[in-house]
């Protein structure tokens, strides 16, 4: 057993992959997602020998989990009943333990499998609830240490309202020739690879009054929310995990013009948004947790980046007490993820946290910060929007910790601007900055070639939890 076997994870399907070609290693990471490099993980054979057993690949097309298999009655059961797909024998690896041959052990979660090399790597897994199943079969050992990337990003996309509208008449809204957020994303699916980008937020107000279109325009219904849900899908369709938070604006609680509706109750409309629930249901693929079945106001996703486990949370808009008490729940569950925390009201335009409710909702940023999120240590980001145009706030935790703040607003009328934030997990450190990479201009909407970075700033003395 002499041939080196890659292995890679997806860490946002959490599918892994095991190869002998390194050359698809690296195509997997390029398109399809596989940016957790782990190395040269065992050594196997290519052809057959005494004491070996051809070890098969299968792969399930509805879940696109890889597993690797031995045992022929098995490979004939995950086919027949499971619907995997056999490609055939991957390599050959030794039935028994051996003093040359180690151990690959099979896991399990939900309809994911993951092979581990090591005892301390199971263990891990189990630790964070996968289903040890078996040894599937025994390899030499690799000679490479597995490569932790430590260095990532992640983008949050500020307040769309105004690139979602519609022209109709009498109105001076959005040209259906204004393309800003499919084109944004479309940017940052190329710059996958260089930003290292693991996750991708929106703070709220996606649409403008998109569960209320105008009575007088009946045929632009549902418009709003058909520019939006096609511009975030580019972001889908790329593998890149997603969630939004929602703003006002994406709620029954705004009609058109852009103000509350009037003569009706905005604290009782802001918590309906049947259109956003109908249109993202099933988008989120990160997505591990809703407070209530059905409703995306609030939920949260997993992800793993830098080395380290992180846990994206949505909580509503000037949420009501029961939403911060499933927040804190949520929090106080996962006490080794880092969590992101993305609501669409927090710090104003001059950083300070937000101590009223805004006229829609019940509780203030305030209350959210001082009741679920500053008492717990892994709480590292708190991204908004709604007001001000940008700022940056960094806050102590009650444990010492940083949490560092950003708004992101701009309601821009013209350009697709998004904030990235580049972490160091190793260091402790990162950076934002502000960058806009589509324009609309001339009645077309346009690429920025190099989009100039604006509001850069630099943080340091994170303690990320591991």
């Amino acid at each position: 057993m002499a041939t080196p076997i890659h292995q890679a994870v997806n860490p946002s399907s959490q599918a892994n992959l095991l190869s002998r070609w390194a050359s698809e290693i690296d195509n997997a990471r390029a398109k399809y997602g596989f940016t957790d490099v782990r190395g040269e993980v065992f050594k196997a054979a290519t052809a057959a020998g005494d004491g070996l057993l051809p070890v098969h690949r299968l792969y399930r097309p509805g879940s696109n989990d890889f597993v690797w298999i031995a045992n022929q009655a098995e490979i004939a059961n995950a086919v027949a009943v499971y619907g995997y797909v056999d490609h055939g024998v991957n390599f050959y690896a030794a039935a028994a333990p051996a003093t040359c041959a180690q151990p690959v052990f099979r896991l399990q979660k939900g309809a994911m499998h993951r092979h581990a090399t090591t005892e301390a790597e199971r263990d891990a897994l189990v630790a964070a609830g996968w289903r040890y199943e078996l040894v599937s079969f025994y390899a030499a050992r690799g000679t490479s240490t597995p490569v932790v990337e430590t260095k990532f990003s992640i983008a949050m996309i500020p307040d769309t309202q105004n690139e979602a509208q519609v022209l109709y008449p009498g109105s001076t809204a959005r040209r259906l020739n204004d393309w800003r957020i499919q084109m944004r994303n479309q940017w940052l699916v190329t710059q996958r690879e260089p930003l290292k980008l693991a996750f991708v937020g929106h703070t709220g107000d996606l649409v403008n009054w998109g569960e209320n279109e105008v009575p007088e325009a009946p045929q632009y219904a549902e418009h709003q929310y058909k520019v939006a849900s096609a511009g975030m899908g580019v972001l889908g369709t790329a593998g890149i995990p997603y969630s939004i938070a929602l703003g006002n604006h994406d709620t029954k609680a705004v009609c058109a013009g852009g103000s509350a509706c009037p003569n009706q109750s905005a604290h009782d409309n802001v918590r309906l948004s049947p259109l956003f629930n109908q249109y993202f249901a099933g988008k989120f693929t990160a997505l591990a947790g809703q407070m209530t079945a059905g409703e995306l106001q609030n939920h949260y996703s997993l992800f793993e980046a830098g080395g380290l486990k992180w846990l994206a949370l949505v909580v509503e808009f000037m949420p009501r007490q029961e939403a911060v008490n499933w927040a804190r729940e949520v929090i106080a569950a996962h006490p080794q993820h880092n969590v992101i925390v993305m609501t669409h009201a927090f710090i104003d335009g001059s950083g300070n946290v937000i101590t009223g409710n805004d006229g829609y909702g019940d509780k203030s940023p305030a209350h959210l910060w001082d009741t679920a999120l500053k008492m717990y240590a892994n709480v590292q980001f708190v991204f908004s929007g709604h007001t001000g145009t940008q700022a940056r706030r960094t806050l102590a935790g009650t444990n010492q910790n940083r949490v560092e703040a950003f708004n992101q607003t701009f309601h821009d009328n013209t350009a697709a601007p998004v904030r990235i934030v580049e972490i160091d997990t190793a260091a402790g450190s990162g950076s934002s900055y502000v960058v806009r990479p589509a324009l609309y201009q001339n009645n077309a909407t346009v690429m920025v070639e190099q989009p100039a970075r604006e509001y850069e700033v630099t943080f340091d003395g994170m303690a990320f939890v591991r």
